[in-house]
């Protein structure tokens, strides 16, 4: 793909494939980078390559330690593709089903530690100005667990800005519903205008679960899951684990 040797599939989503990919150089030189292409379905839709390329553009501009840096953008025989940074890690939704499963819940110093840092690279997003000094208005629109990543060296970044709202955009005013529906805010549930706020609603909703190793928002259908967001029935943190300390219990019930 262009300069980069597709090693294996990594995942797949709604629009494009994820692939682990490598570029070659001199003198034994590689590097290992994640290959976001757009599916081969959808290769000739101008839409998606619109936001592929709004995604890289607006990626490219966010250079901070908690977000995952996009290196490259290309194109080769009609196939358009980002280069991202490669982070070996698992995301924290693999981390929550692990501990699930096994009957325990995550560290609570360890929870913090990645609320905090994925808070961070946020406000980071939301404080962006661009060339003319003015704000870019920058909403992730899709913190979710999965978009959270845990470095086995203890990085922690966000990834995936695919459906970031920017004020100058276009594709992504309200009126769209987009993002993972147990994990928007109550304005995103109603196609509302939306600010950061809606990440930091979404975040809470991720320090929920970190905290209480138990889904927030569960439901037969999406209706379901969004009347409840909507109308705030957020049961206690301290019902599903009895021993938080006081002043989390507090934030878990007050954020969300």
């Amino acid at each position: 793909l262009g300069r980069y040797e597709v090693l294996k599939h990594l995942a797949s989503g709604g629009m494009a494939d994820v692939l682990l990919g490598r570029t070659d150089g001199i003198e034994g030189f590689e590097r290992h980078v994640v290959l976001k292409r757009i599916k081969p379905e959808h290769a000739q839709d101008l839409r998606f390559i619109r936001m592929l390329l709004e995604e890289a553009r607006l990626a490219a501009n966010l250079h901070h330690q908690h977000i995952v840096q996009v290196h490259d953008i290309g194109e080769t025989d009609g196939e358009y593709f980002i280069a991202m940074e490669y982070l070996h890690a698992e995301d924290v939704r693999t981390i929550l089903l692990t501990a699930s499963r096994s009957r325990q819940h995550v560290p609570l110093g360890y929870a913090m530690a990645i609320v905090s840092a994925a808070a961070a690279g946020l406000h980071y997003a939301h404080e962006r100005r661009g060339p003319d000094k003015r704000p870019l208005g920058i909403v992730h629109r899709d913190i979710k667990p999965s978009n959270i990543l845990v470095g086995y060296d203890g990085s922690i970044k966000i990834v995936d800005f695919g459906i970031a709202k920017a004020s100058a955009r276009q594709e992504t005013r309200s009126g769209s519903l987009k993002g993972k529906v147990s994990y928007m805010s109550p304005e995103q549930c109603k196609s509302a205008e939306i600010d950061r706020r809606s990440d930091v609603y979404s975040l809470g909703v991720v320090l929920y679960e970190l905290a209480t190793t138990s889904r927030l928002f569960k439901g037969a259908n999406d209706y379901l899951v969004m009347d409840q967001i909507v109308n705030g029935r957020v049961p206690l943190p301290r019902v599903r684990r009895p021993d938080l300390p006081n002043e989390l219990s507090e934030i878990g019930r007050a954020h969300v």
